[in-house]
């Protein structure tokens, strides 16, 4: 007999639907980008501006700007959740609880729910079901979620699979995570299953919750590949130092690489600080660095212990006023990364990616080269030949020149970029996408020549009538770093009718201010 929660919600996609779609295409996680595209996703801007996704935002509100409660908004869902729990569920209750949930923050009301539901003065099954009914047949998210919180009150062990496969969506992994918690009696393995299958937020709000954690496999896996995620290392570094044991684990007889590896990404993430606990707030800094500068000392040079080594030197070279370790303690330490970071081996190691142009990891030798202060601008410009469109190249090389190469810098960028058309015109376009790559790479040749006067005006004139705001920003910028002398008539000629087509209004102030100074 089919209960009136069988029915659809409304004639939209669910979002369990989308879940098992990306599952059966792509197995269990982590999935790419464009899964986590979800069918009430709101269509795109007309411009290229961006925009805080939902996953973001809840990321941000939980770790950075707290989260008020809708208390009116948790007496609302109560008041429905009473009605449809205290006999069999009608379709008109579930549809408008859905509606109401889906123009509500799930974060607002979650924490009031759950306290409310703990009162016990509804049946926990039929709440229970209420949630499986918006996890299963929501259509919006925000209905999803709190469906999800639902469960984390009154759920058990027959939502393992659902939460897992929703939870494998970045939007819906917090809630999963804190319901497969609640709710199993094996809760921490059920997170570090969910855990395993996200890699942004989700992987973010899933580690948090494996902190303090004794289960070994579990420890194990937070010091080599638990703290990475896609946002920043950071927020996970120090539960991996702590929770995983890091220092312990340096110490046995046999470090294998991916926890060396592994040790010098979370050494790095704390000596980074912020946005969580850092370098500060872990009580085995001092011997975890000296350990990990012994073993890297005998292992093959590899570009991610370079990384992790001259994140962790520069940590050294200026660990900040509130650095408690004794002043002897961090001179012998910055001593012993300066020496290893010295070794010749490093600088052979970047050269040798950089000799190849085509290299996928070229960028990542590249930020090593410039830590390194290697002089490498001609394997620079071989590379600008074969990828004319590689921003980052062009930002290094232009940081690289100096007087005698960067004239022939910008002959080579005139030849190799596609310039803005003269006949086109300026737009307040932020350009974001391959579409802006040639605007994007003008502005970072454009943005190193404030110290160049005179130096690359056809560029800085092309810039001016680029339809990306801040391209032309940029040359303004450049314009305005020089010496009034060096800025020829043409220029001002061309910011004064720049001036007159600028739809940016800052911008458009900014141009008069220069001329005004001229």
């Amino acid at each position: 007999m089919r209960k009136p929660g069988d029915d659809p919600i409304e004639d939209r996609p669910t979002l369990l639907a989308h879940a098992l779609e990306m599952s059966v295409r792509y197995g269990p996680g982590p999935w790419p980008a464009d899964a986590h595209r979800l069918p009430d996703d709101p269509p795109p801007p007309d411009d290229d501006h961006p925009i805080m996704t939902s996953v973001v935002l809840d990321g941000i509100r939980t770790h950075h700007f707290g989260v008020s409660p809708d208390v009116d908004a948790v007496t609302e869902v109560m008041g429905l959740l009473g009605a449809l729990t205290s006999d069999e569920p009608f379709r008109a209750g579930l549809v408008r609880l859905h509606e109401l949930l889906a123009g509500v923050s799930a974060l607002t009301v979650a924490d009031g729910l759950v306290h409310r539901l703990r009162q016990g003065t509804l049946p926990a099954e039929r709440v229970r079901w209420v949630g499986r009914h918006l996890a299963e047949h929501g259509t919006r998210r925000e209905a999803v979620k709190t469906g999800l919180v639902l469960l984390g009150a009154c759920g058990d062990e027959r939502d393992r699979d659902l939460l897992l496969l929703l939870g494998t969506l970045e939007e819906f992994t917090l809630y999963a995570a804190v319901a497969l918690d609640r709710t199993l009696p094996d809760g921490r393995r059920a997170v570090y299953d969910l855990a395993r299958r996200v890699r942004g937020w989700g992987r973010i709000h899933a580690v948090e919750r494996l902190r303090g954690c004794d289960d070994p496999e579990i420890r194990d896996w937070l010091l080599r590949d638990g703290f990475r995620n896609e946002i920043m290392d950071e927020y996970l570094a120090h539960i991996a130092a702590t929770t995983g044991g890091l220092y312990s684990a340096l110490n046995v007889p046999e470090v294998d690489d991916a926890l060396l590896d592994g040790a010098g990404g979370i050494l790095a993430a704390l000596a980074a600080g912020g946005p969580a606990e850092d370098m500060a707030d872990y009580g085995d800094a001092v011997p975890a660095l000296g350990r990990f500068a012994f073993l890297a000392a005998d292992r093959p040079a590899t570009l991610g212990r370079l990384d992790s080594l001259l994140s962790i030197l520069a940590f050294l070279r200026d660990p900040g006023d509130d650095r408690s370790w004794p002043a002897e303690e961090l001179r012998r330490l910055r001593l012993r990364y300066e020496e290893l970071a010295a070794e010749p081996r490093w600088g052979d190691l970047v050269r040798a990616h950089l000799a190849d142009p085509r290299r996928t990891d070229f960028d990542r030798a590249l930020w090593a080269a410039e830590r390194l202060a290697l002089p490498v601008l001609p394997l620079l410009t071989a590379r600008l030949e074969v990828e004319p469109l590689d921003e980052s190249t062009w930002h290094h090389a232009v940081r690289l020149a100096g007087p005698r190469e960067i004239e022939g810098l910008c002959h080579l960028a005139e030849r190799l970029l596609p310039l803005p058309d003269p006949a086109g015109g300026p737009a307040d376009r932020f350009g974001l996408g391959a579409e802006f790559a040639p605007d994007r790479a003008l502005e970072d040749v454009v943005n190193g020549l404030g110290t160049f006067p005179g130096t690359g005006l056809p560029l800085i004139l092309a810039a001016l009538r680029s339809r990306v705001t801040r391209v032309r920003r940029a040359a303004l910028a450049t314009l305005a770093a020089w010496p009034a002398a060096a800025v020829p008539d043409e220029a001002l000629d061309r910011v004064r009718r720049a001036m007159a087509v600028e739809p940016h209004e800052e911008t458009r102030v900014e141009m008069a201010s220069f001329l005004g100074d001229r």
